[in-house]
């Protein structure tokens, strides 16, 4: 829905608001350019408002707010710099609210060379500042305002970044949790039907969790949940995403793998699982699941794939790694991935 989507996206709140008050705020004036004869000023009141609508359609559409909050804030600064040739005095008035949204609509680096310029231009080109004097005030409250906003804009994008850590990372682990999973599948499903390489999903589930947690305490569960993390972060490749589902199962979202290599990557996570994980003087193993995302497939029918791969690791004599799909492997211990595996198995061992 329209509204869960502006609450997950920060920046298109932004974006949105400041088109939505810019349409508001210049649509009068343009009536009234047109109502008093100017009707070039009241053309460019519209050509700024259809700029705007333009940028913010395009974001809401492609879902990519950065392109279009950089057009978004030169349409602003430009615009504002010709709103004060035009309007004298008042119109420098526009400087002050412009300078604040380009520190909220794009980086801080870009926010500060585009308000420069911005600041710059108008103290140059405007007649309504008469001598050195209204110059230099003009441009010290405005650098006051640039300065003012961007502590804003760093202090509220660290704060932004921070609790979107918290909302989608495992606190144990360190691991994306299942809401930071929803949106990578949904974003890889999406990617992939734009056109990109082809996704691989692993499901890992570790053996007779529960018994460790009953003969050993949740605490020494705990540590083998954070050694199984830590692990998998190590021997992962660049832009792969672990993520805990919760409880003892976790998934590994792998761009670009190949059926082959997906088996691979999850038979070396088994193998070390196997070697490494230890609770106490016990060895900890791991069942992984495995599917290549598939062309019109959806994120729930992908992992459901994947999942009950894993479920047939489990009936197969758990520690074992089995790959699903048109090609898939399977690989017991100590054996290379081989051959496809059958139809999905009932129930879900521990």
């Amino acid at each position: 829905m329209a509204i869960d989507r502006l609450r997950a996206d920060f920046r298109m709140q932004v974006l949105l608001t400041f088109a939505l008050v810019t349409t508001l705020g210049l649509l009068p004036f343009a009536a009234y350019r047109f109502t008093n004869g100017d009707h070039w000023i009241g053309l460019f009141d519209l050509a700024v408002v259809a700029a705007i609508v333009f940028g913010s359609a395009h974001a809401w559409r492609t879902g990519r707010t950065q392109g279009a909050s950089l057009f978004m804030a030169i349409v602003y600064s430009l615009s504002c710099m010709l709103i004060a040739q035009f309007n004298g005095l008042a119109g420098l008035l526009w400087v002050f609210p412009v300078v604040l949204a380009n520190f909220l609509l794009i980086e801080r680096s870009p926010a500060i060379l585009l308000s420069a310029v911005l600041v710059l231009g108008v103290v140059l080109g405007n007649d309504a500042l008469v001598d050195l004097a209204h110059q230099w005030m003009f441009a010290i409250t405005a650098a006051v305002t640039c300065v003012f906003s961007h502590v804003f804009a760093r202090r509220a994008s660290a704060q932004r970044e921070q609790l979107e850590a918290i909302a989608s990372r495992d606190p144990l682990t360190g691991a994306g949790n299942r809401r930071a999973l929803v949106s990578g599948i949904e974003a890889a499903v999406s990617a992939q039907g734009r056109g990109g390489g082809g996704l691989g999903l692993l499901v890992l589930d570790l053996d007779h969790f529960k018994a460790i947690n009953d003969n050993h305490g949740h605490e020494a569960g705990d540590d083998v949940l954070v050694q199984l993390a830590v692990l998998a972060r190590e021997c992962v490749r660049r832009g792969d995403q672990l993520y805990r589902l919760g409880g003892e199962e976790f998934c590994l979202l792998v761009p670009e793998p190949g059926v082959d290599g997906l088996a691979l990557i999850g038979e070396k996570l088994r193998a070390m699982v196997a070697a490494r994980v230890r609770c106490g003087d016990q060895a900890v193993t791991v069942s992984v699941g495995g599917a290549m995302l598939r062309p019109g497939e959806t994120a729930s029918q992908w992992q459901a794939r994947a999942d009950a791969a894993m479920y047939r690791a489990k009936h197969a004599g758990r520690n074992r790694c089995i790959v699903d799909g048109d090609g898939g492997a399977s690989a017991a211990p100590g054996a290379s991935p081989g051959a496809a595996m059958g139809g999905p198995a009932i129930g879900r061992p521990s």
